[in-house]
């Protein structure tokens, strides 16, 4: 079991658990948080992972004492974020959804969800798994009534999106799913003095709308959050910076997007995608690091690049 614990205020912990898969670089990647509140008798899951980890999820939470759980909260319905949830609710049946209301009907009839997963991410569905339906009665009512609980609605990576603040003990915890982009901080989720360095990469499939993703990093800003926990992966307490730094990056990648297209005097869809990426790498200063990532990382790394540049050729055109 590889995970990280947090205290952040008196009985208030936030375990992350690392859910690995076997493909190359799918390491410190799919980040499951556990919080647990003694004070209120409360705890939950962020997000459940893909179908084909939740075996590692459930033997890590047996592992880490958890018997009962109360909620479970989902950033939003893409496979590798609630593939895994009809099995957890096997096993901790008591537990009550919140997810966007856009996403409801998609759990209990994941049809639809599973078969444009099979278009658009075929090989990677594959290694998720195919999601399972679940009971229409285990969701939380709008709005939900949960003790030290906000939701925030931040539509940037998909329309179903949400993010969560948890306050407690004087401490307010953002979890921001991929609204805040993806991040690897060196020393924690790769080797390498942890110095403050990090990697960071806007979490931007398509279809992607600039406005609607810098106007959810703003929503972000407002929480005032103590502690920032991303999906992928760690967490922060240098808040304000991060989310800053999120927005700038956005805000650069469309600028270089441009002038790329403009140099090069190319339409989107003849753009040499690895050409692209490498000029990114080269210009962005948040995506420097990419070269000291350990080579399965990097692999990994490519495929998610591709993804996102097509979200923002298809933005900025």
């Amino acid at each position: 079991m590889d995970k990280t614990t947090l205290v952040v205020a008196p009985g208030v912990t936030l375990d992350l658990i690392d859910l690995p898969l076997p493909l190359e670089g799918y390491h410190h990647f799919f980040g499951i948080w556990l919080l647990r509140d003694e004070n209120r008798g409360l705890s939950a899951i962020v997000d459940t992972g893909p179908s084909s980890a939740t075996p590692v999820l459930l033997g890590d939470l047996e592992k880490l004492g958890v018997e009962k759980l109360d909620y479970i909260l989902l950033s939003h319905i893409h496979l590798d974020h609630s593939g895994g949830i009809a099995e957890v609710l096997d096993v901790f049946p008591s537990a009550r959804v919140l997810v966007h209301p856009k996403g409801k009907h998609h759990l209990v009839n994941p049809t639809r969800l599973w078969e444009s997963s099979l278009e658009v991410i075929p090989d990677m569905a594959a290694v998720y798994g195919r999601p399972s339906p679940v009971w229409e009665g285990v969701f939380l009512p709008e709005p939900p009534d949960v003790p030290g609980l906000e939701v925030l609605y931040t539509p940037g990576h998909a329309p179903h999106h949400c993010s969560f603040v948890y306050s407690a003990g004087g401490t307010r915890i953002l979890f921001a799913g991929e609204a805040a982009s993806t991040y690897c901080r060196r020393g924690f989720a790769y080797p390498g003095v942890d110095d403050g360095t990090f990697f960071l990469r806007p979490a931007t499939p398509p279809r992607f709308f600039l406005e609607t993703a810098l106007e959810s990093i703003e929503r972000l800003e407002s929480s005032s959050a103590d502690v920032m926990c991303y999906a992928h992966f760690g967490y922060t307490r240098e808040v304000p910076g991060m989310l800053d730094e999120a927005k700038k990056q956005l805000i650069l990648w469309r600028d270089l997007f441009r002038e790329y297209l403009s140099k090069k005097e190319l339409a989107p869809q003849d753009v040499d995608m690895k050409d692209l990426l490498e000029f990114l790498i080269q210009r962005d200063p948040r995506m420097a690091e990419f070269r000291n990532l350990p080579e399965d990382m990097q692999s990994r790394e490519w495929g998610f690049f591709t993804s996102s540049a097509a979200g923002f050729l298809g933005a900025v055109t």
